[in-house]
């Protein structure tokens, strides 16, 4: 069940950030809030269920996206390598790792749709696109992982957590 809600919400998701989100635009780019979702799920939930979740996104922005079939899931596969940091713990909380995970993988993930369409056969001005796009929307993608992490953190139980310990 939890994956048929899962679903929705990424549905959901890739439908507003295809339509309802090129109309706010913040620094000249859009936030990608599919790849925030799915990084922040991620981190929250764990590896198990990021390996269901990652290619329903992917498949999400596919469908509702111009890029061809299947480069978005292919985009959007570092997000599960990224992850790998949380069992490292190489940072004390997940909110930071977070936040480190949605601008790389957000730098990797528009890096992966230039080289597609450069591989189309467009041209791609590769110094412009990451000055103009890339960077930009890795930084508004980090600004989007705040609010989206602690969403994520209380549907997961987060507060009972903290009650736990006091």
């Amino acid at each position: 069940m939890k994956y048929v809600l899962a679903t929705l919400l990424l549905l959901l998701t890739a439908l507003v950030q295809t339509s309802v989100m090129p109309a706010f635009p913040m620094f000249g780019v859009s936030p990608n809030l599919v790849l925030v979702l799915l990084v922040c799920w991620t981190i929250v939930r764990g590896r198990q269920e990021a390996m269901v979740v990652i290619p329903i996104g992917g498949l999400c922005l596919s469908l509702f996206g111009s890029q061809p079939v299947g480069v978005a899931l292919l985009a959007a596969v570092p997000v599960l390598l990224l992850s790998e940091l949380r069992a490292l713990n190489v940072t004390p909380n997940h909110l930071l790792l977070a936040l480190v995970v949605a601008f790389l993988s957000s730098l990797i993930y528009e890096v992966v749709l230039l080289v597609a369409l450069r591989l189309e056969g467009d041209s791609v001005g590769w110094l412009t696109a990451l000055v103009r796009v890339v960077v930009p929307t890795s930084i508004v993608n980090v600004l989007f992982t705040l609010p989206v992490y602690w969403l994520v953190w209380l549907r997961s139980g987060g507060l009972g957590k903290i009650r736990s310990y006091v």
